[in-house]
C-alpha cells in the first residue's frame, strides 16, 4: 500500500475512535464535529474494507480488524507524539493526555488513590489508563509503548529500560481481630496450627512462604488460594484464616475491617518497588513530569 495516497490523520481519528467507541466523543477528544468524524470513519472503512465498529448497547465495538490495526497503529502513535513532544513545554494544570500505566494490583492499590488525589490539584484534566497484567506482560506493554511506564517488581535488567526505586515493602499477618485461637500476638506454633489465605497470581496453592516453610521441613494448611487480594479482608473478617500479606495493604484491610496485624513470625523477606520507564522518554517533558510526580507520592505511601 502506498501511504502518499493516505490521509494520516485518518489514523488519529481511528485512535480516538478505539479510545472512546463513540463516534461523538472520539471528535471532541481530537477537535473534530461529528459529521467529520463520521465521515472519516467511512473512509477508513473504504480504507480497510471492513466495517471495523458495530453499534452495540455499550456504543461502538470494534471488529477483530479493528484489534488488530490497533495493536499495530496505537504504539506507532504514541512514538511519534514522543518524538514530537522532545524540548517541548508541558504544562500539568491544562494539559488533558492521557498517560497509560502498567501496574499490578498491588500496586494500583497503594499508589492510585494517592496519585489521583494529587492529580486533582495539579493536574485537573490529565487522564490516566491503567493496564494491569503479571510482569513479563508489564514489561512487553513498556518495550510496545503501549505503556508510559511500568511500576512493580522486576528483577530482569534490560538496557533500554530507565529503573527508578520507589519503597521497599515487608509482610505482615492479619486475621480477624476476634479470633479465637490469636491473642496479643502470633508465634510461629500458632502460624502453624490455623488454617491460611494465600494469594497467588500464579493461581496456585504454593506461595514463597510455603517454600520457606519447605526448608525447614514444616508445612502450613492452605484452604483457600485466590489470584487478587482485594477480597481478602471480607474473607479473613468472617473466618479464622490468617493472610501473608504486604505490610502497606495490611495496614489498609486493618483499617478498614475488624482486622489485626502481627509481624511475620519466619524470616520472610520483603521486596523492592520499582518504576520503569524506556529510555526513549527520559528527556520527554510530559514523562519527566510523570515519573517526578509517581516518585513524590511514593515517598509518602
Amino acid at each position: 500500500m502506498n501511504l502518499t495516497g493516505i490521509d494520516l490523520n485518518l489514523l488519529v481519528v481511528f485512535d480516538a475512535l478505539m479510545m472512546e467507541r463513540h463516534v461523538t466523543r472520539a471528535g471532541e477528544r481530537i477537535g473534530l464535529s461529528q459529521p467529520a468524524t463520521s465521515n472519516a470513519l467511512a473512509r477508513l472503512r473504504n480504507l480497510t474494507h471492513d466495517e471495523l465498529f458495530v453499534r452495540s448497547r455499550g456504543g461502538l465495538q470494534p471488529t477483530p480488524v479493528a484489534i488488530a490495526l490497533a495493536q499495530q497503529i496505537q504504539p506507532a502513535l504514541r512514538q511519534i507524539q514522543t518524538a514530537l513532544s522532545l524540548g517541548q513545554n508541558f504544562d500539568p494544570k491544562s494539559s488533558d493526555r492521557v498517560f497509560t500505566i502498567g501496574m499490578t494490583d498491588y500496586m494500583e492499590f497503594v499508589l492510585l488513590p494517592r496519585l489521583l488525589e494529587t492529580l486533582e490539584k495539579t493536574a485537573p484534566q490529565i487522564k490516566i489508563q491503567i493496564r494491569s497484567g503479571d510482569r513479563q506482560h508489564l514489561l512487553a506493554l513498556l518495550d510496545s509503548g503501549q505503556a508510559d511506564l511500568i511500576c512493580g517488581l522486576f528483577p530482569e535488567q534490560v538496557a533500554w529500560h530507565e529503573e527508578e526505586f520507589l519503597f521497599e515493602e515487608k509482610f505482615v499477618c492479619l486475621c480477624r481481630r476476634d479470633h479465637p485461637l490469636i491473642g496479643d500476638s502470633l508465634s510461629l506454633e500458632d502460624y502453624l496450627a490455623v488454617s491460611h489465605l494465600l494469594v497467588s497470581i500464579k493461581e496456585d496453592m504454593v506461595g514463597r512462604v510455603d517454600e520457606l516453610l519447605a526448608e525447614q521441613g514444616w508445612k502450613r494448611r492452605i484452604t483457600i488460594s485466590i489470584p487478587h487480594f482485594l477480597v481478602a479482608p471480607f474473607i479473613l473478617a468472617r473466618t479464622n484464616l490468617v493472610a501473608t500479606l504486604a505490610q502497606r495493604v495490611a495496614k489498609e484491610f486493618a483499617d478498614a475491617q475488624n482486622l489485626k496485624s502481627f509481624p511475620c513470625p519466619l524470616p520472610l523477606k520483603g521486596f523492592s518497588v520499582y518504576m520503569r520507564s524506556h529510555r526513549s522518554t527520559l528527556k520527554v517533558a510530559t514523562h519527566i513530569w510523570l515519573r517526578a510526580t509517581i516518585k513524590e507520592i511514593a515517598l509518602a505511601v
